[in-house]
């Protein structure tokens, strides 16, 4: 399935204000020129949407809540990828919740089941990509994952 990353990425926007999670400021870098990515178009949504979910409930606490979202080419290990980064402006993760991310049922949340981010990687491999969260982000969290081109 080929798909267009910023149509899916407005799409998971319209998702998440649909449901509420509306209030920040999206700040949109999208590569106007990048390729079609390889992917299934409702499995990369669904990540896309639990990844600006989070950052939302993160940012609560924010006086003007940013999310900052952006979409490039890289070429990592002579691989040509789609890169999508999400960081928000939020308090960000403290060493034990990076080290443990992505462990099954660890949350940073009062009412969360610690599975999000564990579908949201096995999606993204899924796919061909890799999530990785970037332990040296500041301010707040950023998240990052790749996915292939349609070669």
């Amino acid at each position: 399935e080929h798909s267009n990353l910023a149509e899916v990425i407005h799409e998971a926007l319209n998702i998440v204000y649909d449901d509420g999670y509306g209030g920040f400021h999206p700040v949109l870098h999208l590569q106007h020129d990048l390729p079609a990515v390889q992917c299934n178009r409702t499995q990369v949504r669904k990540v896309l949407v639990n990844l600006f979910r989070n950052a939302v409930e993160a940012m609560r606490t924010v006086d003007s809540p940013t999310l900052s979202i952006t979409t490039q080419v890289q070429t990592v290990n002579e691989k040509n990828v789609a890169i999508v980064i999400v960081q928000d402006n939020g308090p960000g993760l403290d060493q034990i919740a990076i080290k443990r991310i992505f462990e099954p049922f660890f949350t940073t949340k009062p009412s969360g089941i610690g599975m999000g981010l564990v579908i949201s990687r096995a999606l993204i491999e899924a796919n061909g990509g890799q999530l990785w969260v970037d332990f040296d982000a500041k301010p707040g969290a950023k998240f990052l994952f790749t996915l292939p081109f349609v070669t």
